[in-house]
Parts: structure tokens; sequence; C-alpha cells
């Protein structure tokens, strides 16, 4: 049996220094707790309620940090070294290319013998394939997830081992590995199906599309799916549930979400590795959507772990003696970014000569400088450049408003009332140069890139409209593409980047394409090095389709921030990582201090 590597890790270990006075190694022992909190709650800040909490559906960051207590994939990335580790699943998969029938890929796959669900029940390759059906169900709005697992076509499990199976794909892909066990949460059936709807189809039939379109209108997939995507099981205890190590306790909109420490969780016998530690008897994650408030919470202890802190915050507490006895203050490189997204499809943004305006319109040097304090630095491609089909070519859009204004006059956008706004005839019609920008709320970073940005387009006749939103209603009006421009942050796992999910035309209704960035030629080249696995084949496809990206500004790069992330020394263990969230809540202890409950 020949295992085949089809994706590459980059090994990039970033710089991660303590912005605390300390140096070097921390004596945890010789640290006197400065608080007076005696319980083993861990509390950490979230500026916004999650969107959801079901592994399948929902799409913000601050639910998949929560969820990845709750849940389990079948292989998970060590934080460390930024390798691929097996998980739910007994060891890393073995994969072997096929010369006959229909399938090129079969990936073996055995789920740990310990692994059980809350009800005693062992985890099994059935709860595999309904949790992988229910993604493919084209009612479920798991759209945005459907991409990274679309050439899993079909799976057959094991007669005599019920934790044994295999994966069979209909393509090559080159990162068959991760995006087959690292990207879709096990769920249980008996939680999520117990009417056993699931089960009258086959992953065969949901993958491909003759078989789909036959059965797409059934009954019993259209009513499996609705009673899926109904609130309970997007956010009531008892229907939230996995194999991890904490269970719901309790979501209040607004205040906060809790987890508790599961009382004989099947993972604690395999004590010792990494992914199943479980430390804290309680996350709470309170939800503060003022960064302000949430700094003051945390001078006075109401708050453990902290990420995002604002630029502004972290200067200003990493020379506050008081705060850093009582903190370790992280800022490690981060593989995320920071964009303004453009709608291509609005009558005036469609024009590539707009969007280019637009991005010579934003100060980067100036907001890196200002807004972020030097925690962040430029970026010119969606692609981290820590990655090795990063296409270093590329750079930036340079402040330039006579550039910009150059841009606006070639595509006919004169000033023809005088009004200091640019106009044009649009389908017939006088159409100004008007358009609006939104940030979610609390997001002081993004409220001030907005200013900047109107301050300086209104120089060269833009009138641009800054709205705030909500954060759930901010990210549903992303998905449904109601907006002309807005500012958002993608963070990537550290492996190949799957384009598809992002920039295919496939993904504009219900993935996350919310600029609507494509055509056929981009189609095509996102399938094609998704399939190919010759490495430099691919990096140069990758760094072709970076290089049309930044020729059309669907997105508006800004940065690349620092992780900014501040944890109560009352906790040992703490530590950065480069990947996301830039730490692991599960892996921190509380120390022990006189009169501590034991």
């Amino acid at each position: 049996m020949k295992k085949t590597a089809l994706f590459s890790f980059l090994f990039f270990l970033a710089a991660c220094s303590n912005s605390g006075p300390s140096t070097g190694e921390t004596d945890f022992a010789s640290l006197p707790y400065a608080g007076s909190k005696s319980t083993k709650e861990l509390i950490v800040h979230e500026l916004s309620d999650p969107d959801k909490l079901n592994p399948l559906t929902s799409q913000g960051a601050g639910s998949a940090y929560i969820e990845h207590c709750m849940f389990m994939y079948l292989l998970d990335i060590d934080k460390e070294k930024l390798e691929v580790i097996p998980w739910l699943a007994k060891e890393r998969p073995v994969i072997t290319e096929l010369t006959e029938g229909p399938y090129v890929l079969r990936i073996d796959y055995e789920i740990r013998p310990e692994a059980t669900w809350d009800n005693g029940t062992p985890v099994t390759a059935y709860d595999v394939d309904f949790s992988f059906k229910t993604t493919k169900n084209p009612h479920v709005d798991a759209e945005h997830q459907r991409p990274y697992i679309d050439f899993v076509a079909h799976i057959e499990i094991d007669k005599n081992n019920p934790k044994k199976f295999s994966f069979y794909t209909s393509e090559p892909h080159y990162a068959a590995e991760f995006s087959s066990g690292g990207v879709n949460y096990i769920v249980p059936e008996y939680i999520y199906d117990p009417n056993q709807l699931m089960r009258k189809f086959s992953l065969q039939q949901l993958s491909d599309e003759d078989e789909l379109k036959k059965i797409r209108e059934d009954l019993d997939l259209i009513k499996f799916a609705e009673e899926f995507n109904s609130e309970k099981y997007q956010r009531e205890k008892g229907f939230v549930v996995g194999c991890g190590p904490y269970q719901l306790d309790e979501w209040v909109t607004g205040q906060r979400v809790v987890l508790s420490k599961k009382e004989n969780w099947w993972g604690e016998a395999l004590g010792g590795t990494k992914s199943f530690e479980n430390h804290p008897e309680k996350i709470i994650y309170e939800i503060i959507n003022d960064k302000v408030t949430a700094i003051t919470a945390a001078k006075d202890e109401q708050i453990d772990l902290m990420r995002g802190v604002s630029p502004y915050n972290f200067k200003e507490l990493s020379s506050n003696q008081d705060f850093n006895s009582k903190f370790f203050m992280f800022n490690p490189d981060f593989l995320s970014y920071t964009y303004i997204g453009l709608n291509m499809r609005h009558p005036i943004l469609k024009e590539k000569e707009v969007r280019q305006a637009l991005a010579h319109c934003v100060n980067v040097p100036q907001i890196i400088d200002i807004i972020m304090y030097g925690y962040a630095k430029p970026m010119a491609s969606f692609v981290h450049p820590s990655k090795e089909h990063y296409n270093e070519e590329l750079q930036p859009y340079d402040f330039n408003l006579n550039k910009a204004a150059e841009l606006l006059a070639s595509a006919g956008w004169v000033d023809s009332d005088n009004d200091g706004v640019l106009d044009k005839n649009i389908d017939g019609k006088q159409t100004p140069l008007k358009l609006t920008i939104k940030y979610n709320a609390g997001n002081d970073s993004r409220e001030k890139i907005c200013l900047f940005l109107k301050e300086n387009a209104k120089k060269v006749g833009f009138d641009i409209e800054i709205l705030v939103k909500e954060w759930t209603v901010y990210l549903d009006e992303c998905k449904d593409h109601d907006f002309d421009m807005y500012v958002l942050g993608w963070v990537q796992e550290a492996i190949l980047d799957d384009p598809k999910q992002l920039f295919h035309t496939d993904a504009y209704n219900g993935g996350s394409n919310y600029p609507g960035f494509g055509n056929a030629y981009t189609d095509v080249l996102i399938d094609d090095l998704r399939k190919e696995m010759n490495t430099e084949k691919r990096i140069s496809m990758f760094r072709e389709l970076q290089a049309i990206i930044h020729e059309e500004v669907p997105y508006i790069l800004l940065f690349t921030p620092d992780n900014l992330v501040v944890v109560n020394k009352r906790y040992s263990n703490a530590k950065p990582y480069i990947a996301r969230p830039g730490y692991e809540e599960r892996e921190l202890i509380l120390k022990p201090y006189a009169g501590a409950e034991q």
C-alpha cells in the first residue's frame, strides 16, 4: 500500500515575544497570584456573540474557537510544530493512489477505540458518514463548508470494525489528508438526527451531481435540513453536543457562553497527549463588545484571557507595571489578514478602475503606524507571506491620490454639478460616486480604517458613508452581499490555502465569496490548482491567481496583524502560538496559591 504526501506544511515558527518586563524562561512557581479569585473558571473575553454553535453551519472565528472545545475533527494541528496530528483518528490516514475504477484516491482511517459519545456509545464511522452527508445536504446551511470536502465522493465502512473506514475521492486534491480529516467536525447522529432521516441517502448520492438532482427535493432531505438548521441545534444545551472535553452549559445572548468540563471524559485516558488537555473546570466566554470596557474588566481581573487587544491598549499596558504583575503579554505573528471587501457586482464598483482608485486612497503605512501602533505588516495577497506559494512579486497598492484621480477620470467620472462629488451616467441615470462602508460594532480599529478611507477618498471625489452593525447582523449582511464595502478579516490555517471557498463563483451564494469575484478562467484555475499534485506547478498556479486578484481588487488588502494576547498569571503553561487563535485555553493550569480550593 502506497502512502502519498498530498500537501506540504510550511514549518514556520514565528518569533514570539513576551511584551512584559521579564525575559527568558518564566518561573511560574515564583510568581505571586495578585488576584482574589479562588475559582477554577477560566474567563475568556469575546467581542460579540458567536454567530452559531453548530460546527457545520457556523462561520465566525469566535464560534470556531468555542466549538473546538466541544467537538473534534479526525485530525488536528499541533500549534507548536504546525504539523498534522491524529485527534479523533487513531493515527494519520494512509492514502493510496488508485489506478482502476471511478475513484482516484483511497484514504484509510481508524477512529480511536476509546472514543465515545456522551451517552456512552462508541464514535464510529457511521457518525463520520452522517457528518459528511449532513454537510453535503444542499438544504443545510453549510454552503461555506462544502467546497473543502467536495472531492470526498464515497465512504466504505469496514464490516468487521465500525471504527475503520475509507474515503474515496473523485479527483486528486493536494490537501487531501487534512481536508478529509481536519475541516469537517464529527457530530453524533443520535442527537442531530434522532429520526435517522439521513440514513436514506448515501454520501455517494450527495456527492454526484446527477444523483443529487434526483434526490434534491426529497421531503426527508428537506425535513432533516430544516430541523438541523433550527435554532435549537445552533445554541441550546442538550442539542449542541460533541465528543470533545467540554459541554455547553449556557448561552445568554449578549452576556456569555459557559462550557463545563465533562466528567469521566473518554479523552482523559490519553492524558499527556497535547490535543486532549482539558484543565479548566469551566470556560466562560464573557461577551463585552467594547474593548475599553473589556480592558477595564481585565485590569480588575474579571477577565483572564483576551486576544485581539487593541494596539493602543496593548502598547499602553506593556508599560503598566501593575498590569504586568498580573498578566503575561504576547504578540506573536498571526496567520490572519484584515481587508476591505468591495462588491464587484455593484453598479459603481463593477468598474475595475473605481476599485483600484479606492485601493490608492488607502494609506496602509499610516494605518499600521497610527491605528495598529506598528503591530502589523502590510499585505499584498490573500496568501500569508510566510507560505511558500506567496507571490512575492506583488506589491501593495501605494497611497497615491493623484493615481486614484487619474483612474477615475479615465473611467469617465467627472464633477458635472460642481458639488465636490464625481458623477457618471450609468445605465441612463446620472449616478454620484457615493458608497457606504460597514464595520462591526465594538471594533475601534475598523472604525478608524473607515474614517481614514472616507477622508482620503473625499479628496478625489468619493462620498462615503460609514455604517456600524452588530456582529451577527453584520455577518449576515456580508453573506447576503448587502454592502458596497465592508471591513473584515480572515484567519487562516497553517496549511496550504484552498481558495475555492473564497474566490470561486460557486462560493458566491452560500460560500464566502462575498465580493462576487471570478469568471470562467479563474474558476478553472482554482479547480485545477486544487488537483495539481506537482508542487512547483501548483505554486505557479497559486501565484497566477494571486496576481489576478491583485489586479481585479475584490479585496483591498490592508495588513497582517500581530496577535495581541494577554493571559492572567494565575494560570501556568501560558504560551503564544502563530496558529489560531494564538493560544490554547484548554492547556491553562490554575496555579495553586494560599487559600485556593484544591
